[in-house]
């Protein structure tokens, strides 16, 4: 990793440059079609919530990389819709032009009750995004594990991701890491594979050996 990367906390200051990376990193999610002020709002709600905390990764003051992980997605929407609701929904009036677009919101709401029924960790590692020029510097991994240990010291020992199930090289390094692949689900028309890991390191270390 470049000696000149500084890892800190995800602060609501970051949330436009984050939303930035998030849009150009993943443009053909869902959350990325709502636009740079939703997208915005939402990581400066996660940085606010209790159930919710990110990383990012700065060189001379530009963000290189983001992780953005819960404690629990469901009370984590809630917080977020309570303190943001109104705001957030402004944001979103000017996107509502189509039956589709209010499918996937309500898909996305109802996400969290849809993967409880699935027996699965509450906390989740929801997204995160490199900038080309820090990939293959072992970046993504070292805010992987700073995630897992965080979500370790709030009491949680195990951790959700999801993954697409055509991204085959994101699949590999899960797998390569020992996460179990516990089963899938569709959300928006794509399928996720959904995979489990200990929040401990030197448990899922172990797997690997």
């Amino acid at each position: 990793m470049m000696d000149d990367l500084k890892i800190t906390k995800l602060l609501p200051e970051h949330s436009r440059k984050v939303a930035e990376l998030h849009i150009s990193g993943i443009h053909k999610g869902f959350i990325s079609s709502l636009g740079i002020d939703f997208v915005a709002a939402l990581y400066e709600a996660i940085a606010e919530s209790k159930f919710g905390f990110g990383f990012v990764t700065q060189k001379d003051g530009k963000i290189m990389c983001f992780a953005a992980f819960t404690t629990n997605l469901n009370a984590l929407y809630k917080s977020v819709i309570l303190k943001n609701g109104l705001r957030l929904a402004f944001k979103l009036a000017g996107k509502m032009f189509s039956f589709g677009r209010i499918k996937k919101v309500f898909e996305t709401m109802f996400y969290p009750s849809r993967i409880k029924k699935m027996n699965l960790p509450s906390a989740e590692f929801l997204s995160m995004v490199v900038v080309e020029e820090a990939r293959g510097k072992g970046l993504a991994t070292a805010m992987m594990w700073k995630g897992f240990a965080e979500c370790a010291r709030r009491g949680e020992k195990k951790v959700k991701i999801l993954a697409r199930a055509d991204l085959k090289a994101i699949n590999k390094m899960y797998e390569k890491y020992g996460f179990e692949l516990v089963g899938q689900i569709e959300n928006h028309g794509v399928v996720s594979n959904v995979y489990v890991t200990e929040t401990d390191r030197k448990q899922v270390d172990k797997k690997t050996l």
